[in-house]
């Protein structure tokens, strides 16, 4: 099903109960109790209820936030042209459905279950960077996409998206002219958008919630995700890291936590890492990060040191005012992760070199910094100002 093999099956899971052993095998020692790394970490087919829970809440919190602000909802499903689907439909007349060979199909890699999604992203893309969005004020858009894919493997794409009501039809051409298939279609007659939303994002998340941890019980669904790295769903930066969400454990909404954080009322301190260490409010300390000893049950002796690794010299040159004459831009890869992450969230994709903005990205993606899927640099190289309706 969905263009998943049994060889790939049986290696796909294999991978993850590899992972889940890590997971188990490995604690945190507090000093009181030895709580295992399985405890802190989630993602669909690991902690799939609180997955589960966190993705509704934030899809609501998106929801909520365009009705505080009067926006309107577009709903558009983005499928690809025959030639990325392997298998085509047929109804028969006893009305069973059989998916049959598609003539049509090119079997070669521009045209795989990959390609295609990537493909989908770069509709989305073009979208948001058409005219009519870039009209908008920022605070005034947002979206969310959820992938899925037909019977075959074949990616599709939904996407909805929140704008200004005096900017519906120019979003709503905007999206219509970057169609890429005739089965794509939009709606802008939605009451309950949350609901509507989460109808398509539960329909690939049924296996996960009856699993019950026991990975033998994953669908070729879940496995679909997996085996091409297509992330289920993805939002717009409308409100602050998940990080600083999970630190607080639900005590404040995504709205109201962004709201706190935006106006001063609360002020988080990240270590040299990059990693939260505290979060203070009005009266002291709502989050601080407890002291703990990482153990490692199969923790094998440190390999000794093949090369010494100096710092090269840095010499730097003022003028007789002293400004410095030489001052040397540090590259992405050298930063520091808090110094990463902070020059990543001051980067606007819509004024900044998308190609710089897509290294930044690739290396916070890399460094498990934001959620998301490492892509190819040629995905920033498009000029999309030309293609503005």
């Amino acid at each position: 099903m969905y263009g998943i093999t049994k060889e790939d099956r049986k290696m796909l899971l294999a991978k993850l109960k590899k992972q889940q052993e890590y997971l188990y095998d490995n604690f945190i020692d507090t000093g009181f109790s030895k709580i295992p790394y399985a405890n802190f970490f989630q993602n669909a087919w690991h902690n799939s209820n609180r997955y589960i829970a966190e993705l509704n809440h934030r899809v609501w919190s998106l929801n909520q936030y365009a009705n505080d602000r009067g926006l309107v909802c577009i709903f558009a499903v983005l499928s690809l042209p025959s030639s990325y689907h392997r298998k085509r439909q047929i109804t028969l007349k006893n009305n069973l459905v059989r998916l049959v060979r598609n003539d049509d199909f090119i079997e070669d890699e521009f045209h795989t279950v990959s390609a295609g999604s990537k493909r989908l992203r770069e509709v989305v893309r073009s979208i948001f960077n058409s005219k009519a969005f870039r009209a908008i004020d920022r605070l005034d858009r947002c979206y969310v996409t959820t992938s899925e894919p037909h019977k075959d493997g074949t990616c599709h794409l939904n996407l909805m998206c929140f704008v200004p009501k005096n900017f519906v039809n120019a979003c709503v051409k905007a999206i219509e002219s970057r169609f890429i298939d005739e089965h794509s279609h939009i709606n802008i007659a939605i009451d309950n958008p949350t609901a509507y939303i989460m109808k398509y994002i539960f329909k690939t998340l049924d296996d996960l919630r009856e699993s019950d941890g026991d990975l033998d019980n994953l669908s070729d669904l879940t496995l679909w995700y997996i085996h091409h790295k297509i992330p289920r769903v993805t939002m717009s930066r409308t409100f602050v890291s998940l990080d600083i969400y999970r630190c607080l454990k639900g005590q404040f909404s995504l709205n109201r936590l962004s709201t706190l954080c935006s106006s001063g009322a609360l002020d988080v301190i990240f270590d040299q890492n990059g990693k939260i260490l505290s979060i203070i409010g009005e009266f002291g300390d709502v989050y601080s990060r407890k002291r703990s000893f990482i153990k490692n049950d199969f923790l094998k002796a440190s390999k000794p040191c093949l090369k010494d690794h100096t710092k090269p010299l840095k010499v730097e040159v003022f003028d007789k005012d002293g400004i410095l004459l030489n001052p040397v831009k540090k590259p992405v890869s050298h930063m520091k992760n808090y110094e990463l992450l902070q020059y990543y969230f001051k980067l606007d994709p819509e004024e900044c070199n998308l190609h710089h903005f897509g290294i930044v990205q690739n290396e916070c993606v890399k460094r498990g910094l934001i959620e998301g899927t490492i892509q190819s640099l040629n995905d920033f190289n498009t000029d999309f100002d030309e293609m503005g309706a």
